[in-house]
C-alpha cells in the first residue's frame, strides 16, 4: 500500500517537469479594489485573534483562581478548557467590538 502512494506520488510530482514556469508580473492593489467592510472585517479578525492569545490565559487563571476560592467550577479538565476557551473568546469578540465602535464614532 505505502508502496503505490510513493508511485502515485512520484508520478503527480513528475508532472512539474514538463509544466512551463508561471511568468507573472507583481501588480499592486489599488486603493479602490476592497470595498471598506472587508477592511473591517480584517480588522476585527486580527483584533479578536491578537487579543484572544491574552485572553485566554488570564480567562483560565481567573477560572481556576474562581474554583479554589470555592466557586462552582467542572470538575474535568476538558470542560474548565472548554469554559476558559469560551469565557476567552467573549472577551476578545468585546475588544473586538468595543474597537469597532470607537472608530465608528470618531469618524
Amino acid at each position: 500500500m505505502k508502496r503505490a502512494l510513493v508511485l502515485i506520488c512520484m508520478f503527480l510530482l513528475s508532472f512539474q517537469l514538463f509544466c512551463d514556469p508561471i511568468e507573472f508580473e507583481y501588480e499592486p492593489y489599488e486603493e479602490d479594489e476592497f470595498p471598506l467592510w472587508s477592511y473591517e472585517i480584517r480588522r476585527a479578525e486580527s483584533i479578536f485573534f491578537g487579543s484572544f492569545v491574552i485572553t485566554l490565559p488570564v480567562s483560565m487563571l481567573c477560572y481556576n483562581l474562581a474554583g479554589s476560592f470555592g466557586a462552582p467550577v467542572a470538575s474535568s479538565a476538558s470542560t474548565r478548557m472548554l469554559h476558559s476557551a469560551a469565557i476567552a473568546s467573549g472577551l476578545s469578540l468585546a475588544i473586538a467590538g468595543i474597537d469597532y465602535l470607537i472608530g465608528a464614532l470618531s469618524d
